[in-house]
Protein backbone atom coordinates (compact mmCIF):
# COMPACT_ATOMS: atom_id res chain seq x y z
CA UNK A 1 0.00 0.00 0.00
CA UNK A 2 1.62 3.30 -1.23
CA UNK A 3 2.43 5.93 1.30
CA UNK A 4 -1.00 8.52 0.05
CA UNK A 5 -3.15 5.01 0.55
CA UNK A 6 -1.95 4.51 3.89
CA UNK A 7 -2.69 8.69 4.85
CA UNK A 8 -6.18 8.48 3.17
CA UNK A 9 -7.06 5.03 5.10
CA UNK A 10 -5.97 6.82 8.18
CA UNK A 11 -8.11 10.04 7.81
CA UNK A 12 -11.12 7.66 6.67
CA UNK A 13 -10.80 5.96 10.06
CA UNK A 14 -10.23 9.33 11.98
CA UNK A 15 -13.29 10.42 10.49
CA UNK A 16 -15.46 7.48 11.66
CA UNK A 17 -14.03 7.73 14.76
CA UNK A 18 -15.00 11.55 15.59
CA UNK A 19 -18.15 11.76 13.69
CA UNK A 20 -20.22 9.54 16.25
CA UNK A 21 -18.10 11.11 18.93
CA UNK A 22 -18.43 14.68 18.22
CA UNK A 23 -22.56 13.28 18.03
CA UNK A 24 -22.60 12.13 21.60
CA UNK A 25 -20.63 15.04 22.70
CA UNK A 26 -22.94 17.68 21.33
CA UNK A 27 -26.29 15.68 22.70
CA UNK A 28 -24.49 15.00 26.22
CA UNK A 29 -22.94 18.08 27.08
CA UNK A 30 -24.40 21.05 24.58
CA UNK A 31 -27.76 18.98 25.42
CA UNK A 32 -30.06 18.32 27.77
CA UNK A 33 -30.20 14.34 28.79
CA UNK A 34 -33.58 12.92 28.39
CA UNK A 35 -34.38 10.09 30.31
CA UNK A 36 -37.53 7.96 31.13
CA UNK A 37 -39.54 8.78 33.51
CA UNK A 38 -42.94 7.55 35.43
CA UNK A 39 -46.43 8.34 33.95
CA UNK A 40 -48.83 9.55 36.56
CA UNK A 41 -51.24 7.14 38.29
CA UNK A 42 -54.28 9.18 38.75
CA UNK A 43 -56.04 12.52 36.62
CA UNK A 44 -58.22 14.44 38.02
CA UNK A 45 -60.48 16.91 36.09
CA UNK A 46 -59.88 20.64 36.06
CA UNK A 47 -62.86 22.99 33.48
CA UNK A 48 -61.75 21.02 30.26
CA UNK A 49 -58.07 19.63 31.19
CA UNK A 50 -57.16 16.72 32.51
CA UNK A 51 -54.25 16.87 35.41
CA UNK A 52 -52.57 14.61 37.58
CA UNK A 53 -54.29 14.07 40.44
CA UNK A 54 -53.00 15.02 44.30
CA UNK A 55 -53.12 13.82 47.29
CA UNK A 56 -55.52 15.61 49.64
CA UNK A 57 -54.06 16.95 52.68
CA UNK A 58 -54.80 15.12 55.61
CA UNK A 59 -54.00 14.48 59.72
CA UNK A 60 -52.90 11.44 61.81
CA UNK A 61 -51.03 9.95 64.91
CA UNK A 62 -47.69 8.90 64.37
CA UNK A 63 -46.06 5.96 66.04
CA UNK A 64 -44.49 8.85 68.90
CA UNK A 65 -48.12 9.90 69.92
CA UNK A 66 -47.65 13.41 67.88
CA UNK A 67 -50.07 14.54 64.74
CA UNK A 68 -48.57 13.55 61.50
CA UNK A 69 -49.59 16.27 58.95
CA UNK A 70 -49.48 15.81 55.07
CA UNK A 71 -47.62 19.03 54.71
CA UNK A 72 -44.79 17.40 56.08
CA UNK A 73 -44.57 15.05 52.78
CA UNK A 74 -44.13 18.19 50.77
CA UNK A 75 -40.73 18.32 48.84
CA UNK A 76 -40.55 14.38 49.53
CA UNK A 77 -40.68 11.10 47.57
CA UNK A 78 -42.65 8.49 49.67
CA UNK A 79 -44.23 5.23 49.44
CA UNK A 80 -47.51 4.38 51.00
CA UNK A 81 -48.70 1.13 52.49
CA UNK A 82 -51.68 -0.08 54.55
CA UNK A 83 -51.76 -2.74 57.09
CA UNK A 84 -51.72 -3.59 60.45
CA UNK A 85 -49.07 -5.02 62.99
CA UNK A 86 -51.59 -7.55 63.60
CA UNK A 87 -51.89 -8.56 59.76
CA UNK A 88 -51.31 -12.34 59.62
CA UNK A 89 -48.83 -11.51 56.96
CA UNK A 90 -46.75 -8.57 58.65
CA UNK A 91 -43.73 -10.33 58.34
CA UNK A 92 -43.57 -10.54 54.77
CA UNK A 93 -44.90 -7.53 54.46
CA UNK A 94 -42.13 -5.66 57.12
CA UNK A 95 -39.38 -7.44 54.84
CA UNK A 96 -40.46 -6.61 51.72
CA UNK A 97 -40.93 -2.91 52.76
CA UNK A 98 -37.60 -2.90 54.30
CA UNK A 99 -35.57 -3.60 51.06
CA UNK A 100 -36.41 0.57 49.95
CA UNK A 101 -35.95 1.44 53.41
CA UNK A 102 -32.38 0.56 53.40
CA UNK A 103 -31.58 0.87 49.93
CA UNK A 104 -32.31 4.67 50.78
CA UNK A 105 -31.51 4.70 54.36
CA UNK A 106 -29.11 7.82 53.81
CA UNK A 107 -31.59 10.07 51.60
CA UNK A 108 -33.64 12.44 54.09
CA UNK A 109 -36.14 12.92 51.27
CA UNK A 110 -36.94 9.23 50.48
CA UNK A 111 -39.65 7.87 53.05
CA UNK A 112 -41.96 5.28 54.05
CA UNK A 113 -45.52 6.17 55.39
CA UNK A 114 -48.05 2.65 56.51
CA UNK A 115 -51.26 3.55 57.69
CA UNK A 116 -52.79 0.98 59.91
CA UNK A 117 -55.55 -0.98 58.82
CA UNK A 118 -56.66 -1.61 62.28
CA UNK A 119 -56.20 1.33 64.52
CA UNK A 120 -57.74 -0.03 67.30
CA UNK A 121 -55.30 -2.72 67.65
CA UNK A 122 -52.36 -0.27 67.15
CA UNK A 123 -51.72 2.62 69.44
CA UNK A 124 -48.77 4.45 69.24
CA UNK A 125 -47.36 2.73 71.57
CA UNK A 126 -47.61 -0.54 69.87
CA UNK A 127 -46.05 0.99 66.39
CA UNK A 128 -43.42 2.69 68.21
CA UNK A 129 -42.10 -0.69 69.05
CA UNK A 130 -42.84 -2.29 65.87
CA UNK A 131 -40.89 0.51 64.22
CA UNK A 132 -38.18 0.24 66.67
CA UNK A 133 -37.89 -3.20 65.91
CA UNK A 134 -37.76 -2.77 61.87
CA UNK A 135 -35.13 -0.02 62.32
CA UNK A 136 -31.98 -1.02 64.13
CA UNK A 137 -30.03 0.15 61.37
CA UNK A 138 -31.48 2.72 60.03
CA UNK A 139 -28.85 5.61 59.79
CA UNK A 140 -31.51 8.78 59.94
CA UNK A 141 -34.59 9.44 61.98
CA UNK A 142 -38.25 9.99 60.43
CA UNK A 143 -37.35 7.35 57.54
CA UNK A 144 -40.48 5.68 58.50
CA UNK A 145 -43.47 6.67 59.96
CA UNK A 146 -46.80 4.63 61.16
CA UNK A 147 -49.76 6.37 61.15
CA UNK A 148 -52.96 5.73 63.20
CA UNK A 149 -56.26 7.49 64.49
CA UNK A 150 -59.77 7.80 62.89
CA UNK A 151 -59.94 4.39 61.25
CA UNK A 152 -62.45 6.03 58.73
CA UNK A 153 -60.12 8.84 57.67
CA UNK A 154 -57.62 6.31 56.86
CA UNK A 155 -60.12 3.99 54.58
CA UNK A 156 -61.04 7.13 53.36
CA UNK A 157 -57.38 8.17 52.40
CA UNK A 158 -56.80 4.64 50.77
CA UNK A 159 -60.73 4.87 48.69
CA UNK A 160 -60.14 7.94 47.76
CA UNK A 161 -56.88 9.11 47.29
CA UNK A 162 -55.42 5.96 46.28
CA UNK A 163 -58.58 4.92 44.49
CA UNK A 164 -58.70 1.21 46.06
CA UNK A 165 -61.84 0.01 46.62
CA UNK A 166 -61.19 -3.06 48.48
CA UNK A 167 -60.00 -2.04 52.09
CA UNK A 168 -59.70 -5.83 52.93
CA UNK A 169 -56.81 -5.92 49.98
CA UNK A 170 -54.04 -4.16 51.21
CA UNK A 171 -51.09 -6.03 49.34
CA UNK A 172 -50.62 -2.69 47.37
CA UNK A 173 -48.26 -0.12 48.14
CA UNK A 174 -47.24 3.31 46.41
CA UNK A 175 -45.08 5.32 45.57
CA UNK A 176 -45.94 9.62 45.58
CA UNK A 177 -43.79 11.91 44.37
CA UNK A 178 -42.92 15.33 46.01
CA UNK A 179 -45.81 16.66 44.38
CA UNK A 180 -47.95 14.40 46.03
CA UNK A 181 -49.23 13.04 43.27
CA UNK A 182 -49.37 8.78 42.63
CA UNK A 183 -46.35 7.64 40.11
CA UNK A 184 -46.58 4.03 41.02
CA UNK A 185 -49.01 0.64 42.34
CA UNK A 186 -47.10 -2.13 43.46
CA UNK A 187 -47.93 -5.72 44.69
CA UNK A 188 -46.16 -6.09 48.05
CA UNK A 189 -46.27 -9.41 47.77
CA UNK A 190 -44.10 -9.91 44.99
CA UNK A 191 -40.79 -9.48 45.05
CA UNK A 192 -39.54 -8.25 41.51
CA UNK A 193 -42.50 -5.32 41.98
CA UNK A 194 -41.16 -4.14 44.79
CA UNK A 195 -37.62 -3.96 42.91
CA UNK A 196 -39.51 -2.34 40.89
CA UNK A 197 -40.48 0.41 42.75
CA UNK A 198 -36.85 0.77 44.08
CA UNK A 199 -35.86 1.56 40.39
CA UNK A 200 -38.75 4.23 40.01
CA UNK A 201 -37.90 5.65 43.12
CA UNK A 202 -34.11 6.26 41.73
CA UNK A 203 -35.84 7.96 38.59
CA UNK A 204 -38.18 10.62 41.08
CA UNK A 205 -34.76 11.05 42.72
CA UNK A 206 -33.22 11.80 39.04
CA UNK A 207 -36.36 14.40 38.46
CA UNK A 208 -35.37 15.90 41.80
CA UNK A 209 -31.97 16.19 41.17
CA UNK A 210 -32.94 17.87 37.97
CA UNK A 211 -35.46 20.51 39.09
CA UNK A 212 -32.20 21.44 41.93
CA UNK A 213 -30.38 21.71 38.84
CA UNK A 214 -32.85 24.12 36.98
CA UNK A 215 -33.29 25.92 39.84
CA UNK A 216 -29.80 26.94 40.43
CA UNK A 217 -29.01 27.57 36.54
CA UNK A 218 -32.24 30.06 36.62
CA UNK A 219 -31.13 31.37 39.71
CA UNK A 220 -27.46 32.04 38.29
CA UNK A 221 -28.75 33.35 35.02
CA UNK A 222 -31.01 35.97 37.11
CA UNK A 223 -27.82 36.78 39.20
CA UNK A 224 -28.76 35.27 42.37
CA UNK A 225 -26.38 33.65 45.24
Amino acid sequence: MSRKSIKQYTLLIGVLFLFPLSWLLFFGVMGEHKFSTLPYLFTAVQGADSIPAVIRPFELTDQTGQTFSSSELEGKVWLAAFYGTNNPYVGKITRRLLWPNFRYREEEDIILVSFSMDTEHDTPEVLSEYIEGTTLYQRLDDKWHFLTGDQSKIHDILQVDFRQKDIDNTSAVFLIDTEGCVRGRYNGNREDEIKDAIEDIALLKKEMDIEIYEQRKRAEENGEK
